[in-house]
């Protein structure tokens, strides 16, 4: 997995789309790009047609080119609701919690969001496998994992909690990058593993690495 070096935001280009302006526009728009995820999580970015686009959100083949121009039009579309819902579902909220319980919480919040949108990261490499926007997308995505861990380690070096010798930004790639690989291959292998245990064992990993307290 490539990585922005610290500080670096790899933004993709905006979807050339015209953003609806009536309610019913934008209710139409949402449908379109709730139904096009179904069809390409089932047939992948390659065979995906406007046609089944149109089919799957009940609505004209004409309705679909009123939002978009083309499929890779409604599939940026698609990933960047994807980047928006991992933007909440990576946040940890527990401001006054434990280190350890932010730890926890973080690596439960990665694990379950990878095991609910892993056919979309799977379609989005599969996409960037022929185009540059696509795979700078699906690098700024994990990228804002990683910033997110990196700015908690910086502030655990603050509190002099974790060694400030350590590379913060090398530390939090290393670091998130197990998490991903070990929901991923937890989920495609279909191994069986209760989550709790998974996520127990990535807070003492992660602990580990940091020299945190465990106990």
């Amino acid at each position: 997995m490539s990585l922005a070096k610290e500080g670096t935001q790899l933004e993709s280009k905006p979807s050339v789309d015209v953003e609806p302006l009536t309610d019913r526009g934008r209710r139409t728009r949402a449908q379109l790009v709730e139904a096009a995820r179904k069809v390409f999580e089932d047939k992948g970015y390659p065979g995906t047609t406007m046609n089944d686009i149109a089919e799957s959100a009940g609505v004209s083949h004409g309705t679909v080119y009123t939002y978009f121009a083309d499929k890779r039009d409604v599939f940026l579309a698609v990933a960047e609701d994807l980047r928006a819902a991992l933007a909440v579902d990576w946040r940890v909220g527990h401001e006054d919690a434990d280190t350890l319980t932010r730890i926890e919480e973080g690596n439960r919040n990665a694990v379950m969001t990878f095991g609910k949108h892993i056919r979309m990261f799977e379609i989005l490499d599969q996409a960037g496998a022929d185009d540059p926007e696509f795979r700078q997308l699906a690098i700024d995505i994990r990228q804002r994992y990683v910033e997110r861990s990196v700015a908690g380690i910086r502030r655990l070096q603050k509190a002099g909690k974790v060694d400030k010798n350590i590379d913060a930004y090398l530390a939090g790639s290393a670091l998130c990058g197990m998490v991903e690989g070990i929901a991923m291959r937890w989920i495609f292998r279909h191994e069986e593993y209760d989550p709790e245990m998974i996520i127990n064992t990535l807070t003492v990993l992660w602990a580990n690495a940091l020299g945190l307290e465990t106990d």
